[in-house]
């Protein structure tokens, strides 16, 4: 028996095009450096990821504070509310999310096999990431007992109690459980830690880390191909 453990953003669909179309809808402009845009967008995510899982900020105003650092730091012209009017406009973008077809159709025989267990383990606001568990219709492959949102618990992401939690959760040891996810740091680094195999989606083309994953891919094709590969 395997368990397999997906993080949700940037891992089972892809967040970046919805946040830079956003910028771009609220400013009237199009972004220059669209790497440089999502770099910045998600080393300032970090900062205050902990307040983010505690409730202490919504996801709202801290997405409107994101939005407002990065175009700062970008040179671009904006007026201090439109980090929050870019902030409604992600979040529009987001209610139309959907996993693609070729993903869904790997995820529905992994479900259907016998020895693999399917689960969620992803960092954020408990609310607005169970809605998104609702908006991707994730109950269609995964029990929502096999779902972990850092929100939830004491914990934030690479915290290795997150993972001893989802071990218990499966019933399934270390050795026998993969981290699949976008987060070299939060999801990769904390699995290897824990004694998982791992499966980086490094969609942001970051340099190769000094402890190598188990499987590393680039984008969503080669995602479903490694899925396909490792599990079926």
């Amino acid at each position: 028996m395997r368990g397999i453990v997906f993080d949700i953003d940037d891992t089972l669909y892809c967040r970046q095009d919805m946040l830079v179309r956003a910028a771009e809808t609220v400013l009237g402009v199009k972004v220059p450096d669209w790497p440089r845009f999502i770099s910045i967008f998600y080393e300032k995510s970090d900062i205050n990821m902990a307040q983010l899982e505690s409730g202490e900020v919504s996801t709202h105003d801290i997405n409107g504070w994101r939005y407002n650092e990065t175009f700062r730091l970008l040179g671009l012209p904006y007026k201090p509310e439109d980090g929050g009017r870019a902030a409604d406009a992600y979040l529009e973008l987001q209610s139309h999310m959907f996993i693609s077809d070729e993903l869904a159709s790997v995820l529905d025989k992994l479900a259907k096999d016998p020895e693999i267990k399917l689960a969620i383990l992803t960092a954020g606001e408990s609310r607005h990431q169970w809605n998104k568990v609702d908006m991707l219709d994730l109950d269609r492959w995964i029990d929502r007992s096999s779902v972990i949102v850092t929100g939830d618990t004491p914990y934030t992401k690479p915290d290795i109690e997150l993972f001893r939690m989802m071990e218990d959760r499966l019933g399934l040891s270390p050795s026998n459980l993969w981290m699949v996810g976008d987060n070299y740091d939060k999801d990769i680094a904390g699995a290897i830690k824990a004694g998982w195999h791992s499966l980086w989606i490094n969609r942001r083309r970051l340099p190769a880390p000094e402890v190598i994953p188990d499987i590393s891919v680039l984008d969503d094709t080669e995602f479903v191909e490694a899925l396909a590969k490792e599990f079926l």
